[in-house]
């Protein structure tokens, strides 16, 4: 996201700038923005409980146009529901992927779930969503009131639908002097891992909350 010219930057949080990305594409395509799956795949398995992944119930939150979802399908999580708020998104996703059958997808905006019930996914990933959630133009050091306000949200309402004992896998850029003001809340125990980038002029970060 660092070549986003500034005014790019303030829309990331927005649906219609999503919207407009995905309709320039007639057919369904992929992007990833971070780290592939093989790279993560290692952080994934120390951190969901693999040998039970035919019962486990997954949401991929802010799905996007990302092959996550579709590459842990394929490595036995089954289960899993993919949100976005973006309409263009979920339909060419839903088109792509429609022969696995047991992942679901649905427009709906990640701070406001009000489809999902109380406790009901065992894992929630997010790979930049939150990210994208914090994205503005102005000091790191000065968060805005909004950009403050909607993080709540989304904390809130996925800790709402995570079980007892339930994690949030966040991939993130942020630095953890950044993100972790976001994270802690009294709900949460925040672990947190760097990823490192092997030729990369920079670290990623895979932050455990757990419920």
């Amino acid at each position: 996201m660092a070549d986003l010219k500034l005014s790019e930057v303030d829309q990331l949080q927005t649906k219609e700038y999503w919207d407009k990305r995905y309709q320039k594409d007639e057919d369904a395509t992929t992007f990833d923005w971070f780290k592939t799956f093989a790279e993560l795949e290692p952080f994934f398995r120390r951190h969901i409980p693999w040998d039970q992944c035919a019962n486990l119930k997954v949401v991929m939150l802010g799905c996007g146009n990302s092959t996550l979802s579709k590459d842990l399908y394929d490595a036995g999580l089954k289960n899993i529901a993919n949100v976005d708020f973006s309409e263009t998104c979920i339909e060419q996703m839903a088109t792509l992927y429609r022969n696995e059958s047991e992942m679901t997808w649905d427009v709906m905006d990640v701070r406001d779930m009000s489809t999902f019930k109380d406790g009901m996914f065992d894992i929630a990933i997010d790979k930049g969503t939150l990210d994208a959630l914090l994205s503005y133009s102005g000091s790191v050091w000065d968060i805005p009131k909004h950009i403050q306000e909607s993080a709540t949200r989304y904390m809130d309402e996925v800790q709402r639908i995570l079980k007892l004992n339930g994690r949030l896998l966040y991939i993130s850029y942020r630095q953890p002097h950044f993100a972790r003001p976001i994270l802690e809340r009294p709900y949460w125990r925040v672990k947190q891992e760097t990823l490192s980038d092997p030729g990369g002029s920079f670290d990623y970060f895979g932050y455990v909350l757990q419920k």
